[in-house]
C-alpha cells in the first residue's frame, strides 16, 4: 500500500492536486486528526481495501500539528511494506494573495490580515515541508498542470523532487522582472534583429537557433552555464532552498534570451522534474 501525505500553504492547489489523485483511484482523507493516522493505517492494511491514499494534513490541525513528524516516523518504522511520501505544496506571497482575492475566501489563521495568516502558516508548517519528498511551486501552474505533476508522483515517474526551477527570459526594454534570483545579460551575443530574414521570427524557430548555435560565444557560454548551474543546484538543494528563478534578458525579450532560456531548460528538465519555462516578452 502507498500513502501520500499531502500538505502545504492554503491557497497554492491542494484542491486541485487532491482532486487529480481522486481521478488516478486514489482514496482521499482530508484534514484527519493526527492522532488517529495510525490506526487509520492498521484499518487500512487490516480491510486491504484500497492500495493508494492520500491524506491532508495542513493548518487546520492546529493543536496536533507538532505530533505531525512524530506520527509519520512511527507510521514508517512499524510498516516496512508501506510506502510513504509527503508533498508540500507552496506558492509565492502575492500569488497566494491573489488567488484569495480572486475567491474571496477567508484565511485559515487570519481573516483579516491575510498576510499575517501566510506568514503564521509558513511557520507553523516548517517542519513538514523540511522533511517533504516533493516541493512544487505552483505559482506559475495552471491546474492542468499540476495535475499532470500528480500523475508524475503517482505513477513514479519521479522519487522525489527538492528544488522547484523556473526560466524567464525577458526583454529589458521592458523592464527587469521582480523576484528572481539570477539574471544572466546575453546582450553579449550578436543579436539576430539585425539580420533581415530574422528579425521578425523569434528564439524558438529554428533560423534563429541555428544562427545563435553558430556563434563561438553562444556555445562557450552554454557550457559555462551549464556547469555553473549545475553546481549551484546540487548545493541549493543541500541547503534546503527549494524555489529557484533563473532568467535571461536580452534586448527585447524575442530573440537570445528566449533560445537561451529554452536551452538550459532542455538540459535540465530531465534532471530536476518540478522545472517550467516562461517567455515573458516574447511577443512584444
Amino acid at each position: 500500500m502507498r500513502i501520500i501525505f499531502v500538505s502545504g500553504v492554503s491557497g497554492a492547489g491542494k484542491t486541485v492536486f487532491i482532486k487529480a489523485l481522486e481521478d488516478l483511484g486514489f482514496y482521499c482523507v482530508d484534514n484527519l486528526p493526527v492522532p488517529l493516522l495510525g490506526n487509520f493505517v492498521n484499518i487500512l492494511k487490516e480491510r486491504k481495501s484500497f492500495e493508494d491514499v492520500c491524506v491532508v494534513i495542513d493548518i487546520r490541525e492546529k493543536v496536533f500539528l507538532g505530533e505531525i513528524d512524530r506520527e509519520i516516523e512511527k507510521i514508517k518504522e512499524t510498516n516496512h511494506d508501506l510506502n510513504v511520501q509527503i508533498v508540500f505544496l507552496d506558492a509565492r506571497d502575492e500569488i497566494v494573495l491573489r488567488r484569495y482575492s480572486e475567491t474571496r475566501r477567508k484565511h485559515p489563521i487570519d481573516i483579516y490580515d491575510i498576510q499575517k495568516g501566510i506568514d503564521e502558516e509558513r511557520y507553523l508548517l516548517r517542519n513538514i515541508r523540511k522533511n517533504a519528498d516533493f516541493i512544487i511551486d505552483t505559482s506559475e501552474l495552471s491546474p492542468h498542470q499540476l495535475s499532470k505533476k500528480v500523475e508524475e508522483i503517482a505513477f513514479g515517474k519521479i522519487s522525489s523532487s527538492r528544488l522547484s526551477i523556473k526560466i524567464l527570459s525577458f526583454g529589458y526594454k521592458f523592464g527587469i522582472p521582480r523576484d528572481v534570483d539570477m539574471i544572466f545579460d546575453v546582450r553579449f551575443i550578436d543579436n539576430p534583429y539585425y539580420v533581415p530574414q530574422l528579425k521578425d521570427k523569434k528564439g524558438t524557430d529554428k533560423d534563429v537557433i541555428d544562427f545563435l548555435k553558430n556563434l563561438k560565444e553562444t556555445n562557450i557560454f552554454l557550457d559555462k552555464i551549464k556547469d555553473l548551474l549545475s553546481f549551484m543546484f546540487e548545493n541549493f538543494i543541500l541547503q534546503d532552498k527549494s524555489i529557484i528563478t533563473i532568467a535571461f534578458g536580452c534586448t527585447g525579450g524575442r530573440h537570445r534570451s528566449v533560445f537561451f532560456a529554452e536551452e538550459i531548460y532542455s538540459f535540465f528538465k530531465n534532471k530536476y522534474h518540478d522545472i517550467v519555462i516562461l517567455h515573458r516578452d516574447i511577443y512584444h
